[in-house]
């Protein structure tokens, strides 16, 4: 068993923008889900493109389900005014796995460090706060061959549970589900297969994985 992994951990759900105009300053938030850092230089570029007039796009970032990367910048603002309470916004979601970046169209007023601070701040939670969530947890990947007899009932067991159904055939002399069962209950629900399983049944353990369901 990988007890080293981290069980779970939350990001958002596709982007999600947030506007909010200070000062007549427009700050637009927007978090969005990014697994690599390729994926936040494709999101950074585009925001770019769409928004050549904009003076200003902060951002942060944080990656892996260990929180193992992360990044923040103010992009011109001054030193601790943007970046880090953009950052603050992702630490109090408690998101992974997810990029925020305020794009700020300049209304011709200074609004200073402390207020600026408090408005980028406002914006990225209003964006975290907002945003459809998703959480994602650690889970056994299990292939399970049981009878011919077994295999529907068994099958509809494990989706109504709202596990993830990996793969399903009937294609050898005993039909296969491969399923990702969360760790914490893994255990408990393979023994619940094999005591409802009335024909002959092999399952095993193939390895392990993030995977998002209805049932977490």
């Amino acid at each position: 068993m990988e007890k080293d992994k981290m069980s779970s951990y939350v990001t958002v759900e596709g982007q999600n923008m947030v506007q909010i105009i200070v000062d007549k300053s427009r700050f637009i938030a927007i978090a969005a889900e990014v697994k690599t850092e390729e994926e936040v230089k494709t999101l950074l570029g585009s925001l770019k493109k769409s928004n050549k007039d904009a003076k200003h796009i902060a951002y942060a970032y944080r990656l892996g389900e260990d929180y193992s990367v992360a990044k923040h910048t103010d992009d011109g603002e001054p030193t601790g005014s943007a970046g880090i309470p953009i950052f603050e916004a992702l630490k109090n979601g408690n998101l992974t796995n997810t990029m925020i970046a305020v794009v700020r169209y300049f209304g011709g007023k200074e609004l200073g460090k402390s207020k600026l601070t408090r408005t980028y701040g406002t914006v990225a939670n209003g964006a975290v706060k907002y945003a459809k969530k998703i959480n994602y947890k650690y889970c056994d990947i299990y292939e399970m061959k049981v009878s011919y007899s077994d295999f529907a009932q068994l099958g509809k067991l494990l989706t109504e549970k709202g596990y993830n159904i990996l793969d399903q055939n009937t294609n050898d002399t005993m039909p296969l589900i491969k399923v990702a069962i969360p760790q914490d209950v893994a255990e408990k629900e393979v023994e619940e297969v094999r005591a409802r399983a009335r024909g002959a049944s092999i399952i095993t353990r193939i390895g392990g994985g993030y995977y998002r369901s209805k049932a977490f």
